[in-house]
């Protein structure tokens, strides 16, 4: 009996023997080059005044606060502050998108319909003639621009990513797409003086630095007036040094495996399946313990695997 509990436990520390951990492996530490860059608003008119950091020109009578969504729409809303109606006209209403023009109403002239916000029973007036389709805000209320009646688009280009760590003003002209609205606008009742109210949005600024945590490759919207995109900042030869280490840790580690098994093997043969589970998980160790193979933005392009070259890919 104590000749069966000892093979017994001869046994288990065999098969404890044959098992083994996964070697510790490095990683590479990703960093981040991004590029914050800043919205603003440039008067062209020069009649309103800016504030830059909420995307608002003042004017005498009225606000336009401008308006970036996640998808890069610019719109816009406008307070009127005073007592007397603030009167638009729709069909001389224009968005700018680095200086080529689209009508800012789509169907201006078939249009019945606009949207008052912040004011109670509130009358839409929108009057057609031969010239004009004007519409009025009334006073004290505001007004936001119906994304579903305007041509307005989402801003498709933006400066190029900077390489270098800074601040970086950037000016309108060097935008690859500001955006321009111009409303032309009243409080004549009489419609006999018009005045145009006609400011652009556009990258203002750009912020170089590192960060720890992942940022995307394509600019997103990380604050009402800002965005972000970035880059990994990963030297190659740190890439391929962490690789190399990896590699020979992992075949310094399958060697001694290999020679650990082959010990056991000859000495359990007798029990003839023991030498078998050893097989079975030295096949796993070769399967789950491989090491990741980097490129140099810090991706994976898979486990490393002599077969496939993978060695030769960093």
């Amino acid at each position: 009996m104590k000749t069966v509990k000892s093979i017994y436990l001869f046994l288990l520390g065999v098969l404890f023997l044959s098992s083994c951990a996964a070697p510790t492996y490095l990683a590479p530490d990703i960093k981040y080059l991004v590029n914050k860059a800043s919205f603003s608003v440039q008067n062209m008119d020069q009649k309103g005044k800016i504030e830059p950091q909420s995307l608002t020109t003042h004017y005498d009578g009225f606000d336009v606060r401008y308006k970036i969504d996640n998808t890069f729409v610019v719109s816009f809303e406008i307070v009127n502050t005073t007592n007397k109606s603030l009167i638009i006209d729709k069909s001389k209403s224009y968005v700018l998108y680095n200086g080529y023009s689209r009508d800012l109403f789509k169907d201006v002239r078939s249009s019945r319909s606009t949207t008052f916000n912040n004011v109670q029973d509130a009358i839409n007036n929108v009057q057609t003639s031969d010239a004009s389709v004007i519409m009025s805000i009334p006073p004290y209320s505001k007004w936001e621009l119906p994304l579903g009646e305007s041509n307005v688009k989402n801003i498709e280009k933006f400066p190029d990513f900077i390489q270098q760590h800074g601040t970086y003003p950037i000016q309108s002209y060097d935008n690859p797409e500001p955006v321009e609205f111009v409303i032309p606008y009243t409080f004549d009742y009489a419609l006999g003086k018009w005045d145009t109210s006609r400011n652009r949005v556009y990258v203002s600024q750009i912020k170089v630095e590192n960060q720890d945590a992942r940022v995307s490759k394509t600019p997103s919207l990380y604050s009402v007036n800002s965005y972000k995109f970035g880059k990994v900042i990963l030297p190659k030869n740190e890439v391929d040094k962490i690789n190399e280490i990896n590699i020979k840790t992992w075949k310094s580690h399958r060697h001694k495996v290999n020679a650990r098994h082959i010990v056991l093997g000859i000495i359990t043969i007798p029990t003839i399946s023991i030498p078998l589970i050893m097989g079975a998980q030295n096949e796993k160790c070769n399967n789950e313990h491989r090491p990741y193979i980097y490129n140099s933005d810090g991706t994976t392009c898979g486990v490393y695997n002599k077969k496939n070259n993978y060695k030769a890919q960093y």
